[in-house]
């Protein structure tokens, strides 16, 4: 079955992939910038938005190669790929599968290896998933942990991250999306990588703080730093104008 997916925009593909438990087009206010440059290819991951279920423990390698089969299926010979969170995992292990078909990478506020504080946090938003902790609890958790102190103190922004995740809860698909990250290890792998990088990290994310993209840029050859100040994890939503000048600049150089 084809993955659910959007096109946004005209010109060369760029595709995003969301974080855990997200819809694809969980990307806005990116998403509208974004396709104002670029064929944008959203897409629903197996196990999110209106994507059928997991029948089972899956892996972010899985989660991967069922986006590369998408890819195929619509005839996505090469393109740009952006991933935040857990789609910044995916992005890592469909570059590592595929690498001629991507032409830019950007990995943002994510992780190439879970250490034991990450693994934990997972395990433990997989497990009150699983005991049935109302969704809205559940993502009041969630928050501490996604947005800076700025997007916090800012009752907007925080009540519309909790009505946006709120909104498409399955909790038995999101605490296996979330074991998926826990066990996510791609980092000795990742000098294969040759296209040019962008990594891009919160300066308040509590959940992947900033030495997570430290190691990720030591491991990827030739890869670049970039930190939006003020931001959590959710650094497209917390300072939507600094993350889109990052990441469109990034995307719109010619490699070397």
């Amino acid at each position: 079955m084809t993955l659910p997916h959007q096109w946004h925009g005209e010109g060369e593909t760029l595709v995003l992939l969301a974080g855990l438990g997200a819809k694809g087009t969980s990307w806005r206010p990116f998403l509208e910038r974004a396709a104002r440059h670029y064929r944008v290819l959203t897409f629903d991951l197996p196990g999110a938005g209106c994507a059928p279920a997991l029948d089972g423990p899956t892996s972010i390698r899985q989660l991967a190669s069922a986006a590369l089969e998408l890819l195929d299926e619509l005839g996505v010979e090469r393109a740009r790929l952006v991933g935040r969170s857990m789609g910044g995992m995916v992005a890592q292990e469909l570059a590592l599968a595929a690498p001629e078909r991507i032409r830019r990478l950007g990995l943002v506020c994510t992780t190439g290896r879970c250490d034991a504080h990450l693994s934990s946090v997972f395990e433990l938003w997989a497990r009150m998933a699983e005991a049935g902790v109302p969704a809205g609890l559940r993502q009041q958790s969630s928050l501490l942990w996604c947005l800076g102190h700025e997007a916090l103190a800012c009752q907007e922004q925080a009540r519309a991250y909790l009505e946006a995740r709120s909104s498409n809860d399955r909790p038995a698909d999101y605490a296996l999306q979330a074991r998926a990250c826990a066990a996510h290890d791609a980092l000795d792998r990742l000098a294969a990588l040759r296209m040019p990088t962008l990594v891009l990290a919160g300066g308040d994310d509590r959940l992947t703080p900033p030495h997570h993209a430290e190691a990720l840029v030591k491991a990827i050859p030739g890869a670049e730093l970039a930190h939006v100040s003020g931001s959590g994890h959710l650094a497209y939503l917390e300072q939507p104008e600094r993350f889109a000048d990052e990441v469109l600049g990034f995307l719109a150089e010619e490699a070397a």
